[in-house]
């Protein structure tokens, strides 16, 4: 099994030629990684207003609503790919 960097630092798991990954860890490791995306939205937007150091002004919360939109799209590319593993029948 061949691991490579993902887009946000973390190493994701990529089939080899022999085969795909084992399916439920696929299934689990993409859950983990959209409850993830999901919490650094929230740890982010908190940090914001819970701390006087940060002025959210009506630009910065339009940029930190990107960016949880953003790992939010990553979370949902991550639940498609085990959705697609499960749906083409592979499990090893």
């Amino acid at each position: 099994m061949e691991a490579n960097e993902g887009c946000t630092g973390e190493r994701e798991m990529k089939p080899d030629r022999e085969g795909v990954p084992d399916l439920d860890w696929t299934i689990i490791k993409s859950l983990m990684d959209a409850q993830a995306n999901t919490n650094t939205s929230l740890e982010r937007y908190l940090l914001y207003v819970t701390h006087d150091d940060f002025d959210l002004d009506a630009e910065h919360v339009d940029r930190c609503l990107s960016q949880a939109i953003e790992h939010h799209e990553r979370a949902l590319e991550d639940l498609r790919t085990a959705r697609e593993l499960v749906a083409s029948g592979h499990d090893d």
